[in-house]
């Protein structure tokens, strides 16, 4: 970790063109939801294969998130990321000229499958350039492009697609933006060799950093509740949209309204959770708190079709769902682990996250063409229970506890 006090423009260059990219992966990623209406009347496939196509992002996600970041012990971290950058534009032009669904599942496939790890990789970039006490103001920001990110694809993506000429042109045109993000990135990202070598990221056997990550409760215990709360997350995202018009008779411009108020609260909540469990001196309490409100609000989503009504449980269910997320990060970062080591826990846990996506994509696109969305939905609202059941067991993380 540098020991400079202010962040060098390169630094900040750096991280803004990854977290960029970060944001527009998720933008097409959490549109899925709200395009789907027009992309199955357009392509033409069912509600099950639509499961199936919101999984296959998550899998992506759960499968190449480990694998990529085992890439940069074998080769250069800018190349790497350079690599992922150029493979996420494809990814979006491929769903921008899809013909059929197989080059929709091969392009969301790389998109979701590659975003999480251009955030795990760029780990080691931060070490290099962000001062430690720094860190945690770099770590607010990076949580809050994610949310960001879905605010776009589910409340901004209907204005997009009002100026556009449908779906498939703004895919098309967020590809060529990333593409354009890469080459800026080979002209812009350098790597801090000196930087490296003074905290010890010296090379080590692949799976060593995972072993030392998993050495801590907290990492295992968080990649197995986890999932738990993405599993609902992902279903609500990628059929709320399409149970509102077919069964509330909303339009999609109101139906993506509701829904953008879940990263509405989602930002809010990576922005004030932190302040708040400064000022408490705890941790723990907070990331339980998630997992007890999130079934309430998910559900409430199936109770009401007043749309005030939806708005305010859409911004609870964001709130609850990043409430807990910066303070779970931030706990592998206080562990002593090697940097590396807190880039493989990272890498682990949302492989993990993203395995619960899969399933609740899959499970819910199933279940509704057997019992209909609106039962499926509901049923998939009280996955969060499992969250409480093992972050109780969490080691707190909060100053006091140190203490």
């Amino acid at each position: 970790m540098i020991t400079e006090d202010k962040i060098p423009v390169r630094g900040w260059s750096i991280l803004w063109i990854v977290w960029l990219a970060f944001m527009v992966a998720n933008l097409t990623n959490f549109a899925f939801g709200v395009i789907l209406p027009d992309m199955r009347s357009d392509i033409g496939f069912d509600l099950e294969t639509a499961g199936y196509l919101s999984c296959i992002a998550w899998v992506g996600r759960g499968l190449l998130t480990i694998p990529i970041i085992c890439l940069i012990s074998k080769g250069k971290p800018k190349t790497v990321l350079l690599n992922m950058l150029v493979l996420l534009g494809v990814g979006m032009l491929l769903q921008g000229f899809a013909t059929n669904t197989l080059m929709l599942f091969v392009g969301r496939l790389f998109v979701m499958g590659i975003a999480a790890g251009i955030i795990s990789v760029l780990v080691v970039f931060k070490i290099q350039w962000i001062p430690k006490q720094k860190m945690g103001v770099v770590n607010g920001i990076e949580m809050f492009t994610a949310p960001a990110g879905q605010l776009l694809g589910t409340a901004i993506f209907p204005m997009f697609l009002a100026m556009m000429a449908g779906w498939r042109e703004v895919m098309i045109v967020m590809g060529l933006f990333t593409l354009l993000l890469a080459l800026v990135w080979a002209l812009v990202a350098e790597e801090r060799h000196q930087v490296l070598n003074s905290v010890g990221y010296e090379k080590v056997a692949v799976l060593q950093p995972l072993k030392e990550a998993l050495a801590y409760k907290n990492t295992w215990l968080l990649a197995l509740a986890w999932p738990a709360t993405s599993l609902t997350w992902i279903a609500i995202y990628t059929f709320w949209v399409t149970y509102a018009v077919e069964t509330l008779s909303f339009s999609i411009t109101e139906a993506g309204m509701v829904l953008g108020f879940l990263p509405i609260g989602s930002a809010i909540a990576c922005l004030v959770a932190p302040v708040l469990a400064q000022k408490c001196g705890y941790d723990k309490p907070f990331i339980i708190a998630s997992g007890v409100v999130l079934p309430f609000a998910y559900y409430g989503l199936m109770l009401f079709d007043n749309i005030l009504v939806l708005s305010l449980i859409s911004f609870i269910a964001g709130y609850a769902a990043y409430n807990f997320v910066p303070l779970a990060f931030s706990s592998l970062y206080k562990t002593g682990m090697s940097p590396r080591a807190v880039s493989m826990g990272t890498g682990f846990i949302l492989s993990m996250v993203g395995f619960g996506g899969a399933s609740g994509a899959a499970l819910t696109g199933w279940l509704a063409s057997q019992y209909g969305i609106k039962a499926a939905l509901s049923l998939t609202c009280f996955a969060p229970i499992i969250f409480v059941m093992f972050t109780v067991f969490l080691t707190d993380t909060g100053w006091k506890i140190k203490k």
